[in-house]
């Protein structure tokens, strides 16, 4: 279990430290595009395309991130009037339809990915495979499902919790 969290504790800190690098490479691909724009009244074929490909990879990394921290939208007002064994249940089914949605980003993801490797697709401009760019959901989505799991486990111990406070 130990080795586990390492793990886990490893990933969350690439995942900011890769997350926080890319906007930083991003900001200065666009620095030197406006420079080369404005200054040279050149401009570089390739800048816009890849800020938009790191971008989505932003995006979908990010969810992760958001999801470790409990940042994405729910129901709150509904959610902080249970108590107990309601909030947990209430945790647990939202959980499981997130964990629902991800399994099916999963594998769509991945078969759409699939067909992009099998086509061949290349960007228009840097002439990169596409695959590469699509590749973010079903990983990205993965990388939720497990946190999700590990948040699923932690309501069944609050719930266990619950039901061992309720029976002394």
């Amino acid at each position: 279990m130990k080795g586990l969290i390492k793990v886990k504790d490893f990933y969350n800190k690439a995942e900011e430290y890769l997350l926080v690098g890319s906007l930083a490479f991003t900001v200065i691909i666009v620095f030197i595009q406006v420079v080369m724009r404005y200054v040279f009244n050149s401009s570089l074929s390739w800048s816009e395309e890849l800020c938009r490909y790191i971008f989505i990879w932003q995006v979908w990394l990010g969810a992760s991130l958001a999801f470790r921290d409990k940042q994405h939208i729910s129901i709150e007002m509904v959610r902080d009037k249970l108590t107990g064994r309601a909030k947990a249940i209430y945790n647990m089914i939202g959980n499981i339809i997130t964990l629902a949605f991800n399994i099916f980003l999963v594998n769509y993801g991945f078969q759409l990915v699939d067909k992009m490797i099998q086509r061949g697709v290349l960007s228009s401009g840097m002439r990169i495979p596409l695959y590469l760019v699509y590749l973010s959901v079903p990983l990205s989505s993965l990388v939720i499902l497990f946190r999700i799991l590990g948040n699923i486990y932690e309501e069944i111990k609050v719930f266990k919790n619950y039901e061992r406070s309720e029976s002394l």
